[in-house]
């Protein structure tokens, strides 16, 4: 007998090998030994997707001319998949193992994903009808998580329903891209327009979603905003009242917004500053707040976002480590729920997380009766991929090797995870209620009894400083006034204006409530408005990501140092284009995710998805016959070309005056990056590199001002010396070029 466990990474292989015992060397992507579960039990890796679909050229060799769109659309009467070449080594090793094995358990990722890389593996090597296959649901690599799925394995049907979904969407998908993506980058080549421009049903949504964004911002006009608010004063505390009298201006030049509220305050009886009130309700109640469900994957990002400023692919990074590690648990996660079992590990081993962050001593334990925990608690079973990121049973001490990085994400987690073992936050509420004229007015205010579960939480980075005056207090209001009472009121006309979106940051792409999960508020239709509400948006928690990878990658957006997105010219001209797609809108996903729901319940086939994809497809080549207009297209990208130029721009070319832009070269991995003249005519360029450092933008702005570059330290000359130094931009009337060289301090006389 023998048994093999199938990993998706070689990492995940490597944490199964040491949690159940099996021996290994190195890098390790194979080994045996006797385990519990079988005395012959090999575990095994793959590298993810080690079985793609086929590139075009794998059909017709027609296929290599990308420009040849009379070839197009490709529809395969059956999908090729090929072994990927630098990896088919991981697959022959994997399938000699599952040849000889009598059983195999799956143990890939807990996502649809991992599913999929499982199943193709597994009908390559022609194991899916003749094997014992089981599957294992990790939801950390640490001994005992590892240990304790391996000792409850279920059956494989539903990952494999799940896979076929996957696959499904992926050679949808795989029709969308190959072919769109051909036939937009032919079309716009051939009237001048160069570049790799991608369609993808993911990333044309998610571009389109920012987009509307943006434009939000630009088609945004300023409005004055009218209020009635006022001030009373009880138990010698001023107190601020906000009323329901609120006229916001129109666009619309026939509309005086001050003199619809003028109005208003004359038909409300609201006679001047000075008037008198009448409580009309008053009451202090003691209340308390149960910690918020734990943290799926979106939440951590925003968490280290509010915790230290972290970027979403620092906190990506790191999260992987940590998981890797054994710390936390499965990060690709959608779901802020946690199993009994979780629970359990986390309430028995609470004072050892206490230390674990420095806070040992400093809080007590406090278990939620059963009525109140449930709400956190979901079953393995119903959970699936998708259960809450928090500390594993392996505890992080000081001893072990892991960055800074690590160490502070690792307490985020602790912190947010250990609320569940602490009182609730206990507040006192009060409202007073007054009718001044006929205008209701209300005061509202709260303040802490006890911060409960909230005082393990760490401060935001910008309150850091000033935690301790936080706390809000306040008193009881109904034991100075009564309702009956009266007040003396001091009114004012608050006047302010509205205010614009602000830039669109990428962890809001993400975070819980982010735009991509809240795409179902730009569609019309009712149903498919539910069903993309129910499916929370765009795309799984690791498939955001992607999308928003995959965006950077083609150039359609740009993220800067600050965390802010800026929509480039290719990504708004790619958006202008599929105005009139299917393809970039939101109801394509939710009738996707209708499907998938479906597939997954062995209620539909994966061939009905494709089939209609295919008929999107011949759609959208219609659709481009339609609406093709060269000159329109060319006016369009070159509005936004110069103007995001001048964003971008360093400075003003010294041959021609136009744009300076820094230039990437990706074909050779950055050897000649440079700062480049916009204008195709003019040669002009200042090579970013120079003397093994490289010249930052506010150099690159100094010396195209005749300016010199601030001192640049470690320069490296051509006989390998070493130098500190200013450079400078100089013509040369000999070579009518202009070069970057050494500043010499002009000699005083």
């Amino acid at each position: 007998m023998s048994t093999v466990i199938l990993a998706e990474k070689p990492d995940q292989a490597r944490s199964y090998m040491q949690a159940l015992g099996i021996k290994y060397s190195g890098k390790a992507t194979l080994a045996k030994g006797e385990t519990f579960l079988d005395k012959n039990t090999i575990i095994v890796s793959a590298a993810g997707h080690l079985i793609n679909l086929s590139e075009p050229e794998h059909y017709d060799e027609a296929y290599k001319d990308r420009k040849n769109l009379d070839i197009l659309p490709l529809m395969p009467a059956k999908f090729a998949y090929q072994v990927t070449k630098d990896k088919r080594w991981l697959f022959n090793q994997i399938k000699e193992e599952v040849d000889t094995a009598d059983r195999v358990i799956v143990a890939t990722d807990k996502d649809n994903e991992g599913g999929a890389i499982a199943y193709n593996i597994l009908l390559f090597c022609r194991a899916l009808k003749y094997k014992k296959i089981e599957r294992a649901y990790p939801s950390a690599l640490n001994k005992s998580a590892v240990i304790r799925q391996f000792k409850n394995l279920e059956p494989i049907t539903d990952t494999w329903n799940h896979a076929k979904a996957a696959i499904a969407r992926g050679k949808s998908d795989w029709l969308i891209g190959m072919n769109l993506s051909r036939l937009y980058t032919a079309k716009l080549q051939s009237i001048g327009i160069n570049g790799n421009f991608a369609i993808g049903r993911a990333i044309s949504t998610t571009l389109n979603l920012i987009c509307q964004w943006y434009k939000s911002i630009d088609d945004f006009t300023e409005e004055p905003i009218y209020e009635l608010k006022g001030l009373t004063k009880i138990n010698d505390s001023i107190l601020k009242l906000t009323s329901n009298i609120r006229i916001v201006g129109k666009d619309d030049p026939n509309y005086n917004a001050k003199a619809e509220y003028i109005h208003l305050l004359k038909q409300n009886g609201i006679t001047g500053p000075h008037m008198l009130g009448k409580v009309k309700a008053v009451e202090s109640k003691k209340k308390y707040q149960l910690p918020p469900i734990l943290m799926t994957k979106g939440d951590l990002y925003h968490e280290m976002n509010r915790v230290a400023g972290w970027t979403q692919s620092r906190s990506k990074k790191v999260m992987q480590q940590n998981y890797e590690q054994g710390f936390q648990t499965y990060p690709r996660t959608d779901s802020g729920k946690i199993t009994k079992h979780m629970y359990d590990y986390l309430k028995s081993g609470f004072n050892e997380y206490l230390a674990a962050i420095g806070e040992e001593g400093n809080f007590k334990l406090f278990p939620y009766p059963e009525d109140k925990l449930k709400k956190y608690l979901t079953t393995e079973k119903s959970a699936g991929a998708h259960m809450a990121i928090i500390p594993t049973e392996k505890l992080m001490t000081k001893d072990d090797n892991v960055t800074d990085d690590q160490r502070l994400m690792y307490e985020v987690v602790v912190r947010k995870s250990l609320t569940l073992l602490l009182e609730p936050y206990q507040y006192i509420s009060n409202r007073l209620g007054i009718l001044v004229g006929k205008v209701p007015m209300i005061s509202q205010n709260t303040g802490v009894i006890e911060e409960g579960w909230k005082k393990i939480l760490l401060p935001s980075k910008k309150d850091r400083k000033d935690k301790a005056n936080k706390s809000k207090t306040t008193f009881d209001f109904s034991k100075y006034v009564q309702k009956g009472d009266t007040l003396p009121i001091i009114l004012k006309n608050y006047v302010s204006k509205t205010k614009p979106p602000k830039p669109l940051k990428s962890i809001q792409i993400y975070d819980k409530g982010g735009l991509m999960e809240q795409a179902y508020k730009y569609v019309e239709d009712e149903k498919y408005e539910k069903i993309l509400k129910q499916a929370k948006g765009i795309g799984t928690s690791a498939t955001r990501d992607q999308a928003m990878s995959s965006l950077q990658e083609k150039k359609y957006v740009t993220v800067d140092r600050h965390d802010i997105i800026t929509v480039t010219p290719e990504g708004w001209l790619i958006n202008h284009l599929l105005g009139h797609s299917e393809v970039n809108d939101p109801i394509l996903t939710a009738k996707w995710e209708e499907e998938f729901d479906q597939i997954g319940k062995g209620k539909a086939t994966a061939q009905s998805l494709i089939n209609k994809t295919a008929k999107l497809v011949y759609k959208e080549f219609n659709h481009l016959d339609k609406y093709w207009d060269p000159n329109d297209i060319n006016t369009f990208y070159a509005k936004y070309r110069d103007s995001f130029d001048e964003s971008i721009s360093v400075g003003s070319c010294p041959v021609c005056s136009s744009n300076v832009i820094f230039s990437k070269d990706e074909k050779n991995k950055g050897k000649f990056d440079c700062y480049e003249c916009t204008n195709k005519n003019c040669d002009f360029k200042i090579w970013y590199h120079h003397g093994g450092k490289t010249i930052s933008p506010t150099n690159a702005t100094r010396l195209l001002s005749f300016k010199p570059t601030n001192e640049i330290k470690q320069m490296v000359g051509r006989s390998g010396v070493h130098y500190n130094g200013k450079l400078v931009l100089v013509f040369d009337k000999n070579k009518n070029k202009y070069f970057v060289r050494l500043y010499k301090k002009p000699q005083e006389h």
